[in-house]
């Protein structure tokens, strides 16, 4: 009987541990998922009448019909929405925001232009919805995600610029009448280099110009603060404030998360003169700058592997999860403990409701501070003495993983 009811309890935390792993990488199933939309419009192109590729054969204004009109866009859009599932795999914030404003733009251009494509309509708006949900999964940011923001806008420019200097084609002098002159002009009036072999003689060509120079200017300044900005900003951090301070990761207490009892743990650690590595996120790094200028921070994810690795974990003392979020903190032992590293591991419980999830996990210690509280409340209220004994109690009916010989030391 005892043997198979420990097989079952196995059974269930390995179900468990499996849940959270794939909770943990559901970025890559959104990503994905994403990507599967920009395989619908391609298949949808695939069945109209007009081949995409003819598109780029234009000599003529004239010759491109209402179905090449549509193609056009429509596919690129597919495009775009395939570099933007990229950045996705990665969680770049920056990613889920083009993304999410593409597969606006596509639920409504299908259901505008190809309103027969009821399964991809839906599958746009099921995208969408997924989005939403995870949007605060997506927090980094980094170069790579700005690259892919600027290619899809220096594309997107380049296009619009090409095909509406084809349409104002008859208003500059010379005119242009070939997809490779407005293409050519495109080029330099967005690089603002002008050479006036063509120049733009109508209102209509003019005002065209205007808007080319306009968005040239902004798409182009725009597209290098996002890619050259995460790394001019640190450079110059580095060059004002110097190197960061560093030590040797070994025998120490890594600190994952700045909640407000981490950063007590933080304060008493510290002065008790023991070595401590924080892992914060880029967000709270910025907000707390003054409590960390001293320390050795690791920036990044810290239920990320690679990160937890980098801060020394499998040389650590003990690994402390004390974020503000109990998902994360089972995420952070979890990875420890498929690192295989033989540090103790300690995980805050925000939420006493989550105390049985988190300790599926298996850390090693487990602490409850509202389960705490609220059981010294609850004697105070009840007129029950307050005494060492029943601090120890409460302790340990909210600190699992302690015995009452460490509580009393």
């Amino acid at each position: 009987m005892k043997e198979g009811f420990s097989l079952l309890r196995w059974i269930g935390r390995t179900l468990r541990r499996f849940a959270l792993w794939l909770y943990s990488i559901r970025h890559i199933f959104v990503a994905l998922f994403v990507l599967a939309n920009s395989g619908l419009i391609f298949h949808t192109i695939y069945g109209l009448p007009v081949d995409v590729i003819a598109i780029f054969n234009v000599k003529n204004y004239e010759q491109i019909n209402h179905t090449f009109l549509t193609n056009a866009p429509y596919f690129m859009l597919g495009v775009f929405i395939a570099l933007s599932s990229i950045g996705l795999f990665f969680r770049a914030r920056i990613s889920w925001m083009i993304s999410f404003t593409l597969m606006i733009i596509d639920t409504l251009y299908t259901a505008h232009i190809h309103p027969d494509q009821i399964y991809n309509i839906h599958y746009g708006l099921i995208s969408l919805v997924i989005l939403f949900l995870v949007r605060r999964h997506f927090s980094r940011s980094s170069v790579a995600a700005g690259s892919i923001f600027a290619l899809i806008s220096v594309i997107t420019l380049m296009l619009t610029s090409t095909y509406g200097a084809l349409y104002f084609g008859d208003g500059f002098e010379p005119k242009i009448t070939s997809l490779l002159t407005a293409f050519y002009y495109a080029i330099e009036t967005m690089s603002t280099v002008g050479y006036g072999d063509i120049v733009p003689v109508s209102e209509p060509a003019r005002l065209f110009t205007i808007s080319v120079i306009v968005s040239g200017i902004t798409v182009f300044a725009t597209s290098a603060t996002s890619v050259l900005g995460p790394v001019v900003h640190s450079g110059f951090e580095r060059l004002v404030k110097g190197n960061s301070k560093k030590m040797n990761r070994t025998n120490h207490f890594i600190i994952c998360g700045l909640s407000s009892l981490a950063v007590n743990t933080i304060k008493q650690l510290s002065s008790r003169k023991q070595p401590i590595t924080v892992i914060v996120s880029p967000r709270t790094q910025q907000a707390a700058k003054d409590l960390l200028e001293d320390l050795d921070v690791v920036v990044g994810d810290y239920s990320d592997g690679e990160i937890l690795t980098q801060a020394g974990v499998m040389n650590a003392k003990a690994i402390l999860a004390l974020s503000d979020d109990d998902a994360d903190n089972a995420f952070i032992v979890l990875s420890a403990i498929e690192l295989d590293s033989n540090a103790r591991t300690v995980a805050l419980v925000n939420d006493s409701k989550n105390i049985n999830k988190v300790k599926s996990v298996n850390p090693d210690i487990v602490i409850s501070p509202q389960q705490f509280a609220s059981d010294i409340l609850a004697r105070v209220l009840n007129g029950e003495s307050i005494d060492s004994d029943s601090i120890v109690s409460s302790l340990l009916n909210s600190v699992q993983g302690l015995s009452e010989k460490e509580i009393s030391k």
